[in-house]
């Protein structure tokens, strides 16, 4: 290699690095610029989900209200709008009575003997009056006979469904005996007109006509009719 290829060399190689534009100072300052960046932005996170969970509480007090008195306010509400007793007022009455229940009381006691009996659907025996059978045989005698007027009725057993009515002369009742029980009930005064047809159910139905004493059975020439017209509904 010969000096002029050496001097080729020399130019060709780069020059000293430059001096560097900063120094320790500006490092440590520019470090502590960025650490304060990074703790303005997450104090800045911090208070708004604090002001979002602040807020969410404020509109529940304002909307919802204490849990415990909403429920209250809401059961006053609706139990003032179905009529039901709750935390409202009491049922308003009308006429001394409430609208819900029924004007006439239960009629109480009855035992065969002409007093009125006790109203209850599906009843059995002679201390109750089945309400089906009272309120179908009032609505098939002659003239205007309510069905609060019924007694069990001179045709009752233990066994069966029965009502009975007083009427001019006399009495006339019905029993209504289940499927597969034998009809079987008190001897009657003599006079009495009795008819059986078969219900819709498969038992038997029973209508007695007892005339009172010096008379004829009340509407003797009817009993086979309005047992027909009975028998069918159960």
């Amino acid at each position: 290699m010969d000096e002029q290829e050496l001097r080729s060399l020399f130019s060709a190689a780069p020059g000293d690095a430059p001096s560097p534009s900063f120094d320790q100072s500006d490092v440590v300052r520019e470090s502590r610029r960025q650490t304060l960046r990074r703790r303005n932005r997450i104090t800045a996170g911090v208070s708004a989900a604090a002001l979002v969970v602040v807020g969410f509480g404020a509109y529940g007090l304002l909307s919802g209200g204490t849990p415990g008195l909403t429920s209250a306010k809401d059961n006053a509400a609706v139990s003032a709008q179905s009529g039901q007793p709750g935390l409202g007022p009491a049922r308003p009455q009308v006429g001394g009575e409430s609208p819900n229940f029924s004007s006439t009381p239960p009629q109480q006691g009855g035992s065969g003997d002409g007093k009125t009996g006790q109203l209850a659907e599906g009843a059995s025996g002679c201390e109750e009056v089945d309400g089906e059978l009272a309120i179908a045989l009032a609505g098939e005698l002659p003239g205007h006979v309510a069905a609060a007027q019924a007694s069990p009725g001179s045709a009752c057993t233990t066994a069966s469904r029965s009502a009975g009515f007083p009427v001019p002369g006399g009495e006339v009742a019905a029993a209504v005996y289940p499927k597969g029980i034998s009809v079987a009930f008190k001897s009657q005064p003599a006079g009495t007109v009795t008819a059986r047809v078969a219900t819709a159910s498969g038992g038997t139905l029973v209508l007695v006509s007892v005339p009172d004493a010096a008379n004829a059975a009340p509407y003797a020439g009817d009993v086979d009719r309005l047992a027909s017209e009975l028998a069918p509904r159960f």
